[in-house]
């Protein structure tokens, strides 16, 4: 068996209250958690709009944002969220087989 480290993480950040969502140790499971969070493929009216990188000069923690819409109290509303890309400590140690 080979052990792999997981060497980043992902963090989800709303972008209103700056209170953290969930993390992950990939980009596609940030946002299977995410949908998770927001209802997707349970509640008809919630949806992800997208996810907006943040373009810049040099390397930054910062990601991006991913958009959500969704019904609250009969209103749509829609929330932000900031994706951070961390490194992670200490490493964890994961046995994969091959």
């Amino acid at each position: 068996m080979k052990q792999t480290r997981i060497k980043v993480t992902y963090l989800a950040v709303d972008s209103d209250e700056n209170i953290p969502l969930t993390t992950a140790s990939t980009f596609e499971d940030l946002k299977l958690s995410l949908d998770e969070w927001y209802g997707i493929g349970k509640d008809e009216t919630a949806k992800c709009l997208g996810f907006i990188p943040y373009q810049t000069k040099y390397p930054d923690a910062y990601e991006g944002y991913y958009e959500y819409e969704f019904l609250f109290r009969d209103e749509i509303m829609k929330d932000k969220v900031k994706v951070y890309c961390l490194d992670y400590y200490p490493h964890t140690k994961y046995e994969v087989e091959i």
